[in-house]
Parts: C-alpha cells; sequence; structure tokens
C-alpha cells in the first residue's frame, strides 16, 4: 500500500477519514470562551460606574442663573459658531451623543415635536434650538449632520454642533449637564436647558418625551418678562403679548390652540377699564369746572356732575 503524505482526516489514498460532524473538543472550547467572556462582560458591567440621578438633578438646578460661557463650536457645514450669536432670542440646548441608538433619538424626535407646538405658541423666529455632541472625537460635525438627517430635523432655527475636545468638559459643567460612560454607551441627564436671551440659564426642563407645554411655560415667561424691541411697535409689542396669554395648550390633542375665550375676556377687561378712566376723568374734570365757578361767584364750591348744571 502507497503511504499518503495528506494528514489525518484528510482525503487521501490509503487513508482512513474522520467522522462528519463537529468535534465535541471544539464545542466545549466554544462553551468555555463564552462562559468567559459573559462573566468579564457581567464583572465589567457591575464594575461600571452608574449615574446618581439625585445628584445629577442637584447639579443641573445648581446650574440655574448662570451664563452660557462664549465659545466657538462647528456646525454642520463645519463652520466656526459662536454661541453669543444665539443672543437676542431664548435657546433650547439638549446634549446628545451620535452613538446613541435609542434614547438620543427618542428625545429628539420628540424634542421635534414639541418645537412644532412652540411655534404655534410663539412662532417659528422668536427662539431658537441647538443639540451638542458631547462625546468627541466621535461627535465630529460630520456625524452630527448624519445624526440631524436621520431623525429628519428641518426646522431653521435648529443647528447640531460639535464642540472642540478640549471644551466639552467646560460646556457639560457650565450647562450642568451629568454623564458617566457605560459597556453600552453612556448614562445621562435626558432634558433640555432653556436659556433666556441674555445667555443666562432660566430653567431645566427633565424628561425623555417632552412635550410643548413643558417647554412653553418657561419660554412663555422669557418673552412676557422681556421689554418690547425697539424695533417693535408699542401696538405690535401689546398684541404679540396677548396672543401669547391666549394661546393653550390641548391635552387632547398635544399641541397649542387659540382659546378666543381668553381674547374675549382680555378685550372685555381692557373695555372695562378703558370705561372707567374716562368716567374718572371726566368726574375730575366736571368738579375742576364747579371749583373755578365757584370762586367766581364767592359760592362753597359745588361737587359732582350737578355743578355741570350750575
Amino acid at each position: 500500500m502507497r503511504r499518503s503524505d495528506a494528514p489525518p482526516g484528510r482525503h487521501g489514498r490509503g487513508t482512513t477519514t474522520s467522522p462528519s460532524g463537529p468535534s465535541p473538543f471544539r464545542c466545549h472550547a466554544f462553551l468555555a470562551v463564552a462562559a468567559v467572556a459573559g462573566a468579564l462582560w457581567l464583572t465589567s458591567a457591575r464594575a461600571a460606574p452608574a449615574l446618581d440621578e439625585r445628584e445629577a438633578v442637584r447639579v443641573a438646578e445648581a446650574a440655574v442663573g448662570r451664563t452660557v460661557p462664549d465659545v466657538t463650536l462647528l456646525d454642520r457645514r463645519g463652520r466656526p459658531v459662536p454661541l453669543s450669536r444665539y443672543r437676542g432670542k431664548p435657546l433650547l440646548v439638549s446634549f446628545i451623543y451620535t452613538g446613541c441608538f435609542q434614547v438620543c433619538p427618542t428625545q429628539t424626535r420628540a424634542l421635534q415635536e414639541a418645537v412644532r407646538g412652540l411655534d404655534v405658541l410663539l412662532g417659528s423666529d422668536r427662539f431658537n434650538v441647538v443639540s451638542i455632541g458631547f462625546n468627541q472625537p466621535f461627535d465630529s460635525w460630520q456625524a452630527m449632520r448624519s445624526f440631524a438627517a436621520q431623525q429628519r430635523i428641518d426646522h431653521p432655527n435648529w443647528e447640531f454642533l460639535s464642540p472642540p475636545g478640549d471644551l466639552v468638559e467646560t460646556l457639560t459643567e457650565a450647562f450642568g449637564f451629568s454623564y458617566v460612560a457605560t459597556p453600552a454607551g453612556f448614562d445621562h441627564v435626558l432634558g433640555v436647558t432653556v436659556v433666556d436671551a441674555d445667555g443666562r440659564i432660566r430653567s431645566q426642563v427633565y424628561g425623555e418625551q417632552l412635550r410643548a407645554d413643558q417647554l412653553g411655560v418657561p419660554l412663555r415667561r422669557i418673552l412676557l418678562d422681556a421689554p418690547i424691541p425697539p424695533t417693535t411697535s408699542t401696538l405690535a409689542g401689546l398684541v404679540e403679548r396677548v396672543r401669547i396669554l391666549c394661546t393653550v395648550y390641548d391635552e387632547r390633542t398635544g399641541r397649542y390652540r387659540y382659546d378666543y375665550k381668553l381674547v374675549f375676556e382680555i378685550v372685555g377687561g381692557a373695555l372695562f377699564f378703558l370705561t372707567m378712566a374716562v368716567y374718572l376723568l371726566l368726574e375730575w374734570r366736571d368738579r375742576l369746572r364747579a371749583r373755578r365757578r365757584a370762586a367766581r361767584a364767592g359760592l362753597a364750591p359745588a361737587t359732582g356732575r350737578h355743578a355741570r348744571n350750575a
């Protein structure tokens, strides 16, 4: 018999073949590796730091009243954008990371729906929105552009910004945004920071599924407290304030709508006070004329409307 050079298990003349099917030794090795990997994953998950929610809320609330630092970030086209560019209008700020596949997209889509409702309440040009990527260098301006496109964000006053890596800590501390790395990504605060037109943080709104009324309350307060811009007439400013006051949130539809009952109440109240003011003005004029007539006649001064017929 001729000797074959084929190794055992290979098909060669004068040799035998091993039985078909996986070797039990390989199966045991695979199970052992899987068990070790699972144990290592569980160990790392248990050892990973968890976000202290109570402390995170405390840090966020401590940021209320601070002035946002004027740092420069990159927009979705790679152009430098200083945060001071957003002064003059209220600003909504959310922190995200583009590698998040569930929470950040869900929060962004909920924020988009809330912004649509705020457009009805305030007008689309009355406030700005920015989403800032905190996972650098992965949240580059290209990644932020792709994330915005995936979520179909098309609001004209909503920008996605990428900060330099050395500014992430400065930004997150200034806004009171807390996060910790985990095996699955990051555990971080869910919410939006509301900044006024002067760049001061006015409030923190928490939640993954944000609604328009949650953000509408602080934004409404900011706009109503602000003075009427010099470029806007007093009458136009007053009409705009009445419009904001008479826009209410409808929980059934999840959107804002005009409450004409409030319009009639405000107009009726204004007419009442105007009528009272005119009446008091006429009464004061009659009394003044009566005193003048009495002084000329040397008589005691008459009062009220009886003096008109004197």
